[in-house]
């Protein structure tokens, strides 16, 4: 039996495969895991917050109202983690007179 000439199927894909790995340029930054998509709050203890009776249950208000507008379930953390990246758009002046008026 003589030995069939020209390119199968396996062959021409493989020859693919090195043609476009010698095109582009290797990239080895990193490799994502399931242990760098991790939460990092799982890791760390809970930050209590000392609220009275009244703060409380206007903080349940709040967060209830914007569960409503979200159509997701939002938490006391959700919130604060939202505040926190706002930093830099919420005008400090009027926060430290809100701050001094609450308590």
């Amino acid at each position: 039996m003589t030995k069939l000439k020209g390119m199968t199927a396996l062959n021409r894909r493989s020859q693919r495969k090195l043609e476009t790995t010698e095109d582009k340029p290797q990239q080895h930054d990193k490799i994502t895991t399931v242990a760098t998509r991790r939460n990092v709050t799982t890791g760390t203890s809970p930050v209590p917050m000392r609220l009275s009776a009244n703060d409380k249950a206007e903080l349940n208000l709040w967060l209830e109202e914007l569960s409503e507008q979200t159509g997701k379930k939002i938490t006391g953390a959700k919130l604060l983690r939202g505040l926190l990246k706002m930093r830099g758009q919420v005008n400090e002046k009027k926060l430290i007179q809100a701050i001094y008026e609450a308590n």
